[in-house]
């Protein structure tokens, strides 16, 4: 009974809702109501662009006042003084950016503190080489003023003889100081060409040969055939210094050996003699500009001597090295092969 009641009831107003869904006023609330949600879509847009909007004003003023601050610090900042950077903020990128900052300005302190170094060490060696200047200058005019004053001729030739010697001395010593200036100039420039390398040892060697006689030495030579890449003159300088090095401060025979470097298309050329006092040797340091082992100075030479060698040797992609094998100096010069 109740089936057919219900049936009944479905027949009478199914045509009632068919005229609903088909007349305009249905069709009117249902625009009312699309008009709602699209409404509401559209405020719900707008209130997240105008968050949008303040999120991104609050960020930029958060990032303008901190650099502001960090750009009035780094201003008013003392260059001596060890005041760091600092951020409470933690906005992306700007811990990074401090960090960053703050290695650059320790970079810039530990060049000045080097810098500071270097020139009181440069100011510390220019008066040692004043002196030595000095010392052969007033020596020779001691001579000449007694050689005014001599009667004799022979003894005139003497005192002579002894004050050229001393102008001979100073000239070498303000020579040494040009050649580093030179080799230090990173605008001179090198001729890289192929040299022959045994000649020119010879030819460095026999230029001593008096000076190795006099000590009763006899520098022996290990050399094949083998030509490098150099500047012929450049090179030349540097053997020489290591030469005169070995004859200054050595109290035994040169001897040069030539043999393959650890690297492939290198030689390595050692020059190694004994020294009296391989204690007072730091072979790290020997390559410093106006380093001497012995503090009094009372050996000749200006210190510039090995200086020059290594400056000359870095302008032509060489390597000069030093070490202590036993009693004896071990330089050790590293060149290309053509």
């Amino acid at each position: 009974m109740h089936e057919a009641f219900l049936e009944r009831l479905y027949r009478w107003l199914e045509p009632l809702v068919d005229w609903l869904l088909a007349s305009s006023r249905m069709e009117w609330w249902a625009g009312v109501v699309e008009r709602f949600h699209m409404a509401d879509a559209i405020m719900l847009a707008a209130m997240l662009a105008l968050g949008l909007a303040l999120g991104a004003v609050f960020v930029i003023a958060c990032y303008v006042t901190e650099l502001g601050r960090q750009t009035r610090f780094l201003v008013g900042r003392d260059r001596a003084s060890n005041a760091r950077l600092t951020t409470g903020s933690r906005l992306p990128g700007m811990v990074g950016m401090v960090d960053a900052i703050n290695a650059e300005i320790d970079a810039a302190e530990a060049g000045r503190v080097e810098a500071l170094r270097a020139a009181d060490e440069f100011s510390r060696g220019l008066s040692a080489l004043s002196h030595d200047v000095r010392t052969p200058l007033a020596g020779a005019r001691g001579y000449l003023q007694l050689a005014r004053e001599e009667t004799d001729p022979v003894g005139r030739d003497a005192q002579l003889t002894a004050a050229d010697a001393r102008l001979a001395a100073m000239s070498g010593l303000l020579d040494e100081l040009f050649s580093y200036a030179r080799a230090a100039d990173p605008d001179t420039p090198f001729e890289l060409v192929p040299v022959s390398l045994r000649p020119l040892l010879e030819q460095v060697l026999l230029g001593h040969y008096p000076e190795f006689e006099a000590r009763g030495w006899e520098p022996a030579l290990e050399c094949d055939d083998v030509r490098v890449e150099a500047d012929a003159e450049a090179l030349m300088r540097i053997v020489e210094n290591l030469v005169a090095n070995a004859l200054r401060h050595g109290s035994g025979p040169l001897s040069v050996t030539a043999r393959p470097a650890g690297e492939k298309g290198r030689l390595a050329v050692g020059f190694a003699n004994s020294v009296a006092d391989p204690g007072a040797l730091d072979p790290d340091r020997l390559f410093e500009r106006f380093y001497q082992a012995d503090s009094s100075r009372s050996t000749a030479g200006s210190g510039l001597g090995l200086s020059v060698a290594a400056k000359l040797a870095e302008a032509q992609g060489m390597t000069l090295s030093a070490r202590l094998a036993g009693d004896a100096l071990v330089v050790t010069l590293v060149m290309s092969i053509v």
